[in-house]
């Protein structure tokens, strides 16, 4: 997502436009694949910004709620959704060589994920699918 659009976003939910903000926004759009807070803060900080780490991890937790970033199952590293606005189901495929990552939207899987649980008398309150390979490139 490119950083406007990540600003455009942030306003659309309410909330205010930080400088704090800014920098994760900056600095996920930069990483280019799932990152850790602490990858965030490193990054921030070789680009002579100053966040600290508390900050970080609740400014990705709020980002988090409201769908902007998602974090991935295998690494638990977050991205940018760069998908804001496909509803329902997003997923992602997930390089284990090079770490790049695409997203996906699939409402067929959505729904067949709903059914699994709810035949296993489970409610779902969220699901995520991480199909983890290897690229085109990685190939």
């Amino acid at each position: 997502m490119p950083f406007m659009q990540g600003l455009d976003l942030l306003r659309q939910s309410g909330l205010r436009d930080t400088q704090p903000r800014r920098l994760v926004l900056k600095a996920l759009g930069h990483i280019q694949k799932p990152a850790t807070q602490s990858d965030v803060h490193a990054w921030i900080a070789r680009h002579k910004g100053t966040v600290n780490l508390v900050t970080i991890y609740r400014v990705l937790e709020k980002f988090e709620e409201l769908g902007l970033v998602h974090r991935h199952p295998s690494s638990g590293g977050l991205t940018l959704c760069s998908l804001p606005h496909e509803k329902g189901h997003h997923g992602f495929l997930s390089c284990h060589e090079c770490g790049h990552v695409e997203e996906f939207t699939d409402s067929d899987l959505c729904r067949r994920e709903d059914l699994i649980a709810r035949r296993a008398g489970f409610r779902a309150r969220e699901h995520v699918s991480e199909i983890v390979g290897l690229c085109a490139s990685c190939q």
